[in-house]
């Protein structure tokens, strides 16, 4: 199925599906196992249709899909220090600069 068409559904029903192919995918490898399986594909086929489902309804549940309109949610905080290891390229771009400095000295 796809992206397009899952687009279409509710969070409800998206739910449902990635509960209906998971199943399935159980059963399919249950099946396999027991007796000889014919239609291996069947097994990508079946991740593949979770994952796009599972992504589209954190696209939803993260902008929080409310009929037609769309309110956009806030994740996280947006004023972020800089992080140490930017510090720490700061620092050893400096102690490169010195070797440098101190190389072009001793010429």
């Amino acid at each position: 199925m796809d992206a397009k068409e899952l687009r279409t559904l509710g969070v409800d029903e998206l739910q449902a599906r990635c509960r209906q192919w998971a199943e399935d995918l159980f059963r399919a490898r249950f099946g396999a196992q027991s007796v000889e399986a014919k239609d291996t594909s069947i097994f990508k086929k079946l991740r593949r249709d979770i994952a796009r489902a599972k992504t589209v309804l954190t696209e939803k549940i993260k902008v929080g899909d409310v009929g037609d309109k769309k309110m956009a949610t806030v994740v996280g905080d947006q004023n972020v220090a800089p992080t140490k290891t930017a510090s720490k390229k700061v620092t050893a771009n400096k102690s490169v600069t010195k070797k440098s400095k101190e190389q072009g000295k001793e010429s």
